[in-house]
């Protein structure tokens, strides 16, 4: 896939050293880009709007604000937008909230990273 027909994600974590690591992997893969960074909750929307991401990798810990307050803001105001909520923090009742505010995909931080990239595709299967 040419790197003009990647996968557009905008990373949102609010750790520095891991959005640098998630943004590298990223852009190892030959299928996605990463097209930007935040770590403020009032950055997302503007960024992934400007930026035309197609997935963002949404911390529920932001600098000055709740990631999950952000789910249904971006899912309303970028039709399409796939949110992957990407948590250290992890519970049955976090993650039906999450989905049910409009998150695609919930994947802890202490996963493998193919379900990640899993997810950032669209949830399609694994190779």
């Amino acid at each position: 896939m040419s790197r003009e027909k990647s996968i557009r994600v905008l990373v949102a974590e609010n750790h520095r050293d891991l959005s640098d690591v998630i943004a590298t992997i990223i852009d190892s893969e030959p299928d996605m880009r990463c097209v930007g960074q935040v770590s403020c909750a009032n950055e997302v929307v503007a960024a992934a709007r400007s930026q035309s991401a197609e997935v963002v990798i949404l911390d529920l810990m932001l600098t000055g604000g709740s990631g999950m307050n952000l789910i249904g803001d971006l899912v309303s105001a970028l039709p399409g937008l796939r949110v992957v909520v990407f948590s250290g923090l992890a519970n049955d009742e976090l993650v039906r909230e999450t989905l049910h505010r409009g998150a695609a995909a919930f994947v802890t931080k202490g996963s493998d990273l193919n379900v990640l990239l899993n997810e950032l595709r669209g949830g399609a299967s694994a190779a």
